[in-house]
């Protein structure tokens, strides 16, 4: 009875970590123009992520060239066909785009020495994680640059401590749930202890975790 209260206050809790953008610097309908300061939301960004691919190729050690790369295949992957415009949840052949990102992020990494920005490991967040590829160790590496970039904001570290979990590093995730617990408001300490016990005895996993994803097609 208690873990089933527990799992369902979570999933409660985290729906506004995660999907509403809590903690990862989005609102509600992922919008990658706005977070990325895009003044043409209409324009297609296929173009742009062509021409930087080509740059990476000529520059693979070039930090900028990859997170130019990165960057248009975000906005890109805000486009409807990509991307519910209604839930912010990622279309079928939005899926099938995300390995993209994730390669063009993993190049980003090595190119920086894993010292990304801070912006873009927030809206890579959302791909990396279990409403887009559901890779757990990329979340984890995200939200590294994230909680080192805000360490005195709870919210990441809950979102570490999932990730982590999830990805099986149990003591990473015991110390981001500390951290978590150390910096929330203290009326909400005891709920937040309660979210953080049911997410190390489900793995990082909740019952409503993917409820964020978008349409078939």
């Amino acid at each position: 009875m208690v873990k089933v209260t527990y799992s369902a206050i979570a999933a409660i809790f985290l729906i506004g970590f995660i999907f509403a953008g809590v903690g990862t610097g989005l609102s509600g309908n992922l919008n990658f123009f706005e977070a990325v300061g895009s003044s043409n939301g209409a324009k297609s960004y296929a173009g742009q992520a062509e021409k930087a691919a080509k740059r990476v190729k000529r520059e693979p050690g070039n930090p900028a060239a990859w997170q130019a790369l990165l960057s248009a295949q975000l906005h890109e992957a805000d486009e409807p066909r990509y991307t519910n415009q209604t839930t912010g949840g990622f279309t079928a052949e939005g899926r099938r785009f995300l390995p993209k990102i994730e390669r063009s992020w993993e190049g980003y990494l090595t190119a920086t020495h894993y010292n990304p920005s801070v912006e873009l490991a927030k809206l890579v967040l959302h791909v990396l994680g279990e409403e887009g590829l559901d890779n757990a160790g990329q979340a984890v590496t995200a939200l590294e640059a994230i909680t080192a970039a805000e360490p005195n904001n709870f919210q990441p570290f809950v979102e570490l401590a999932q990730y982590a979990y999830q990805a099986g590093n149990t003591r990473q995730g015991e110390l981001a749930a500390q951290r978590a617990l150390a910096l929330v408001p203290s009326a909400e300490k005891a709920h937040l202890e309660g979210i953080l016990k049911a997410l190390k005895a489900n793995k990082g996993r909740l019952g409503s975790a993917n409820s964020g994803e978008g349409e078939a097609g």
